[in-house]
């Protein structure tokens, strides 16, 4: 009965939000084109008022600022994943606190559900599992976070190693290693192209060199093959070594690392799928004799 009453309620809050949708006017398009057409005034800085779940992250945000977590290899590691991944670590902390909240009332609601259907469950082991489920979550958030991380990096890696064979290119045609640095950055769209490529145009705005801005951009991105290759440009600008011979060399250093990368990550597929497949091909051996092995057994 409880059931019952639960589907009736949620069908109908379903129909009002699709009445409410269906009745709400969309803009017109004289309304639309007023809008775009008229200019653009200064931007005010007006506090955004935010909800409940971003108050509390805001909370959980500036309780761990300027701790001593803060510094510590963990959280060094996940401020670059934020930066990498352009997670707003306002959002990242309202993430942490609604999958929280989420497995605390999920534990809750299906406690009080089963109670309402007659299946007694003591509310001692209700309490375990939602105090248990917390560093799960928090952790698979985590996670996830630094599996986006693991893969943009990834991804950085190979643009890096694309960077480096177009200034190679661009140095064998005689150009500088400052404008083979920055004609190589805008060749291609990519983000991480577009990343190297403003680094390298706030340095030039700014007179800096530009093997400190590839360094900054390494640090922050936690990419040490940036950080290597800022040494390289460095020597190049300030010993006046043989750079071409270096960045090829190097550039063909790091498509061998990404195809041992690439490998490994193929084997280890490979390795994966082998319990699936022998599952797949017992059931099948399984299907195809079932029936000859009824037959014997049932002749005796």
């Amino acid at each position: 009965m409880t059931g019952v009453v639960v589907l009736a309620a949620l069908t109908g809050i379903g129909m009002l939000g699709v009445l409410s949708g269906l009745r709400t006017a969309g803009p017109s398009l004289e309304s639309v084109w007023t809008a775009w057409s008229q200019p653009l005034g200064p931007r005010e800085d007006r506090p955004r008022t935010l909800p409940f779940a971003d108050r509390m992250g805001s909370a959980l945000l500036g309780s761990v600022e300027g701790t001593r977590w803060t510094s510590s290899a963990r959280g060094r590691q996940l401020h670059a994943a934020m930066v990498i991944t352009a997670t707003d670590p306002i959002m990242f902390a309202t993430r942490l606190v609604v999958t929280a909240g989420v497995c605390v009332l999920g534990t809750v609601a299906v406690w009080l559900l089963l109670a309402g259907l007659g299946i007694s469950v003591a509310l001692g082991a209700a309490v375990l599992v939602a105090l248990g489920s917390l560093p799960v979550a928090t952790l698979l958030v985590v996670v996830t976070l630094l599996r986006r991380a693991s893969e943009r990096r990834r991804h950085f890696r190979v643009v890096i190693g694309l960077f480096v064979d177009l200034v190679v290119l661009s140095l064998a045609g005689g150009v500088g290693i400052d404008g083979a640095l920055h004609a190589a950055s805008l060749v291609t769209p990519d983000w991480a192209a577009e990343r190297i490529g403003r680094a390298l145009q706030a340095a030039r705005d700014t007179g800096g060199p530009p093997w400190v801005a590839l360094a900054e951009v390494g640090e922050e991105l936690d990419i040490p093959e940036l950080v290597e290759l800022s040494t390289t440009v460095l020597l190049a600008g300030t010993e006046g070594t043989r750079i071409r011979q270096t960045l090829a060399a190097r550039g063909a250093a790091l498509r061998r690392h990404e195809q041992a990368d690439a490998e490994s990550a193929a084997n280890a597929m490979t390795e994966r799928l082998f319990l699936p497949g022998a599952l797949l091909l017992l059931g099948f051996l399984v299907f195809i004799g079932f029936p000859a092995v009824h037959r014997i057994l049932g002749g005796f």
